[in-house]
């Protein structure tokens, strides 16, 4: 063997001997840096972690994690907080060089955002691109509500300087965007929801100085015209409208009718139709109406809203059209008694209006009692009610004298000469 490989020879095995004695040293130190942490000896574990960062950096992650309480700590004890601040944030990029696998984007990011701003690190544009990279690169784990609020309110600023080209409708689509994602971790984490509503309700206050009728409804009208058939954006945009009470604008009407023609369903037609009656466009009202009618499918609701309705024609003095939105109601929920009750006082109500004579007016209130015994054989939650409401109707009706002073046996049909109409049974002696 000659010289020259004598000495390579040597040369390695000092190497090997220097970097096994070198690694020794970064697992013992590891190991002693762990267990100080962990009894929460940062004072000792400080030294211990400036080392492992210098002499081996990728050793191990559990170097930033339990790095990350030390200069924690330290933040906490500085009198220069700044500059503390500014090593914590380093710990959290080094981090992410080394261990990317190890290191959730969405989690940390927001946290070296909060932390320049906390500390007055940076511009407001710089501090906002941490929290936008997270959303942007990682929004399922950018979880923490606290630090969406922060995205959103640096978005705000930047809206507010002018100087970042950020849009009233670049805001409210971030708006958007990130109360849904409150939304989606306030399921997530229910107990959260307290203070996640609070963050919420701050949310709305910085967009309620900014979006107002008179400046949303100019900017929605000049992308009306090219987003007419946009089904996600009119949908968004009239949500917006009636949120700020700009639903009277014939705009926000426009992008509902839209909204119903792209995909028409009982509630578009139904919210068409309150729209235009409380405008008093009755006859088009009335067509949606009719519309809304057609497509509903669920009964029981079906059924509500045309009691509901016929309670408004009924005081309204529109007694015919009460009685046809009361038969409407028991026909799309045949099970509820509630539609039998309402029809039964609306006759019970019309004794005078029909007739001739005391007899002939006081009759209908037989057909009312009638109606109202139905009511609690379909239902059995109204039974005590509707027995009630059919034993006073037969006290006002005529008795078995009156019917036989009056000529009759039972069974004789009497007219009802008025907006009742069709006749009511004489009913047996």
């Amino acid at each position: 063997m000659n010289k020259f490989t004598t000495l390579h020879i040597t040369i390695f095995f000092l190497l090997f001997s220097f970097l096994m004695k070198a690694q020794n040293n970064c697992n013992e130190t590891l190991s002693l840096f762990a267990e100080n942490v962990k009894s929460k000896r940062y004072a000792e574990a400080s030294p211990q972690l400036k080392f492992l960062r210098e002499n081996c950096a990728q050793l191990n992650y559990v170097i930033y994690a339990r790095g990350e309480k030390v200069l924690a700590h330290e933040l906490k004890q500085a009198s220069d907080k700044k500059q503390a601040a500014l090593a914590l944030i380093q710990l959290y990029k080094d981090r992410l060089k080394f261990f990317p696998g190890k290191t959730k984007i969405g989690s940390f990011l927001p946290k070296i955002g909060a932390l320049m701003m906390k500390y007055n690190i940076g511009t407001v544009s710089e501090q906002y691109k941490w929290f936008d990279d997270a959303f942007t690169q990682d929004k399922e784990h950018f979880r923490n509500p606290l630090s969406l609020y922060y995205y959103f309110e640096l978005y705000h600023k930047m809206y507010q300087s002018g100087a970042d080209g950020v849009s009233l409708e670049n805001l409210i689509e971030k708006y958007e965007a990130l109360k849904e994602k409150l939304a989606i971790e306030e399921k997530r984490t229910p107990k959260n929801k307290g203070a996640i509503e609070k963050l919420s309700n701050n949310m709305n206050v910085l967009v309620e100085k900014e979006a107002t009728c008179e400046t949303l409804l100019p900017m929605f009208r000049k992308k009306f015209q090219t987003n007419a058939t946009n089904i996600d954006w009119l949908r968004k945009a009239a949500g917006q409208l009636d949120a700020k009470g700009c639903g009277e604008d014939e705009l926000f009407i426009e992008m509902v009718e839209a909204i119903d023609a792209a995909e028409p369903n009982a509630n578009s037609k139904w919210y068409l139709y309150k729209i235009h009656n409380r405008k008093g466009n009755f006859v088009k009202a009335q067509q949606y109406f009719d519309a809304y009618l057609d497509l509903e499918t669920d009964g029981a609701k079906k059924a509500a809203i045309l009691n509901k309705e016929g309670k408004k024609a009924e005081k309204a003095g529109q007694k015919s059209k009460a009685r046809s939105y009361y038969v409407q109601a028991a026909k799309a929920d045949p099970t509820s008694g509630r539609a039998y009750l309402n029809l039964a006082r609306l006759y019970g109500s019309s004794a005078n209006a029909c007739g001739t004579d005391d007899f002939s007016k006081r009759a209908i209130y037989w057909k009312a009692a009638e109606i109202a015994r139905k009511a609690g054989k379909v239902d059995s939650s109204v039974r005590s009610e509707a027995n009630g409401l059919a034993a006073s109707y037969m006290q006002s009706a005529p008795s078995k004298p009156d019917i036989f002073n009056k000529g009759y046996k039972g069974g004789e049909k009497i007219d009802m000469k008025c907006w009742v109409g069709g006749t009511v049974t004489v009913p047996n002696l």
